[in-house]
């Protein structure tokens, strides 16, 4: 007999009784296939979402599932979003005052660790409903948020509020698609067969990269580095009249800064990732976690191929001195957006600049002068007189030199390589996971005992 559990036991069974973290992370597994998948068959078939022809070879692990797809619940996927990004309470912020401390920009802490503690990642979302992106939001209660029974339904809150829907059915990408004159050139990889197939949820970390660039305000204030241009001889990027002791001393060039922001904003991604694997382990859902596949064809800067998500994409700028920097996609106004000069939100370096002050020192900033102060207004981590000091502290602030010289660099680029930054599109969305119901009748067919684990084989039971 079922028994129909109602909300509150899923998330209270989440948080309370499912396996520890040693115990997860011993069983996790990528396990790639779910109700409703094929592998290996021999047999055409016409995608279910977009109807294209697919064809792979019989191989060894040839497989139909006999079994209907079952997506996902709302728990389910509210419980892995959280697990990916969400709110878990406000940050310690324990960095000293006279060690960088105004890097930060908000105290709104997630389940993951970022630079600068940035909001530069969200979730891309994709079901049978269609696409999403899941961004939650910045305020907090208190330094954790979910700290027992009481708290559990803000996790289906910060789902339904947070959820912005940005199609209205799955994007036409599939395992089939391939670009004119390569017809074996796969553009979502090999290995993505059952890619985008109904009842599976997949989860994409979508990154402004750009966004972290504010990190140069700390770069120039604090580390006194300064961009050089390697493609000119090495000659300073614009900041030539701010070179010199106690401004900036230290040469860079512009590729490896660079790629320093975009490492860095790379490394919240994979912990993204790796909480939704782990989440999924906990609830006994399968996933297989990929980077396999061709994230600008996703997101639309190849309608030929594919409309994928739509996004706003620019004219690929000829002038950028490296091939990855020439396609420039910006996302959708008012719900993802990236960050690069010049472009429909920042088409000056000066508003770009302006931003970036306005954000941390305007009207609701974490160090704005005002009654509208961010840490005052959110319950910061210290006690209020340390609070109040910290707000006042006169080191919170950069150096008035500082946004002379970034708005000069930032300049400098635009006019040498038609924009800023140089070297890459910021707007990346290359690595995810699925997420399905597994059809344990493929791993028992074929595979040792071992694969499987109980909370799979239960998976119905306990959690529907």
């Amino acid at each position: 007999m079922t028994t129909v559990r109602s909300e509150q036991e899923i998330l209270k069974k989440a948080f309370e009784g499912t396996s520890p973290i040693f115990r997860l992370l011993a069983t996790v597994r990528s396990r790639r296939v779910g109700l409703g998948y094929r592998l290996d068959l021999g047999e055409e078939e016409k995608h279910p979402v977009t109807g294209r022809t697919m064809f792979q070879e019989r191989g060894p692990l040839a497989f139909k599932s006999a079994k209907e797809p079952v997506p996902l619940t709302e728990v389910e996927e509210a419980l892995l979003c959280w697990a990916a990004c969400g709110p878990n309470g406000v940050v310690a912020w324990d960095i000293a005052v006279h060690g960088g401390f105004h890097e930060l920009t908000w105290l709104a802490g997630r389940t993951v660790p970022s630079p600068g503690n940035s909001m530069a990642t969200d979730l891309l979302v994709i079901n049978d409903r269609g696409a999403f992106i899941y961004k939650p939001g910045l305020e907090r209660s208190k330094p954790v948020e979910i700290e027992g029974e009481a708290d559990y339904g803000k996790i289906l809150k910060w789902y339904r509020e947070g959820m912005v829907q940005i199609l209205d059915q799955r994007p036409d990408i599939d395992w089939a698609m391939r670009m004119p004159g390569a017809p074996h050139a796969t553009l979502m990889g090999p290995y993505q067969y059952n890619i985008n197939r109904p009842g599976s949820t997949w989860i994409i970390p979508i990154s402004d990269v750009g966004w972290l660039n504010s990190a140069l305000i700390n770069l120039f204030d604090w580390w006194h580095y300064y961009p050089i241009d390697e493609w000119k001889g090495g000659r300073p990027a614009g900041v030539d009249k701010w070179i010199g002791e106690g401004m900036l001393e230290m040469p860079m060039p512009i590729s490896a800064s660079e790629q320093l922001i975009f490492q860095v904003e790379m490394y919240p991604v994979g912990c993204m990732v790796q909480n939704i694997r782990l989440a999924a382990e906990a609830m006994g859902l399968g996933t297989w976690v990929f980077c396999g596949f061709n994230p600008d064809v996703l997101m639309g800067a190849f309608p030929d191929v594919a409309r994928g998500l739509g996004f706003h994409v620019e004219a690929p700028n000829a002038r950028a001195p490296l091939a990855t920097g020439q396609l420039k996609i910006f996302g959708i106004e008012g719900v993802k957006e990236a960050t690069y000069v010049p472009s429909p939100r920042f088409p000056t370096a000066e508003k770009l600049v302006d931003h970036w002050f306005e954000e941390k020192y305007g009207k609701g900033g974490v160090f704005s002068e005002g009654d509208d102060n961010y840490i005052r207004r959110v319950n910061a981590p210290w006690k209020r007189a340390t609070a109040e000091e910290i707000i006042r502290h006169p080191r919170n602030r950069p150096a008035e030199w500082v946004r002379d010289a970034l708005i000069a660099y930032i300049n400098y680029c635009v006019e040498n390589y038609g924009q800023w930054p140089v070297t890459y599109n910021p707007m990346q969305a290359h690595f995810g996971a699925t997420v399905h119901h597994v059809d344990v009748d493929f791993y028992d067919q074929y595979y040792v005992p071992g694969y499987i684990t109980d909370a799979i084989r239960r998976h119905f039971e306990e959690w529907h």
